[in-house]
């Protein structure tokens, strides 16, 4: 394998890492139902005084404390996908 392949292979195992290691939230006992209810009800709490200007259109901190006091967990190799940083 020329060396030009070798970084390849290293590039997409690092990618490949870093994806395995992302954090989803989780909620014990939780469906998806409830996970759906919950994170939309937390993004729009999110969107409530951010201005248009600030780049940003939600409150990150925001919706995972809101999230949080719903009683979920962001950790590696949960179940559902949430706001993204």
């Amino acid at each position: 394998m020329s060396l030009r392949g070798y970084l390849a292979l290293a590039m997409l195992t690092a990618i490949g890492a870093a994806a395995c290691s992302e954090k989803h939230w989780t909620k014990p006992g939780a469906t998806v139902e409830d996970f759906n209810r919950d994170n939309h009800a937390c993004a729009l709490e999110a969107q409530r005084g951010v201005f248009s200007y600030s780049g940003t259109p939600v409150n990150k901190r925001t919706y995972r404390n809101c999230m949080r006091a719903r009683g979920y967990q962001l950790v590696e190799g949960g179940q559902w996908v949430g706001l993204r940083d």
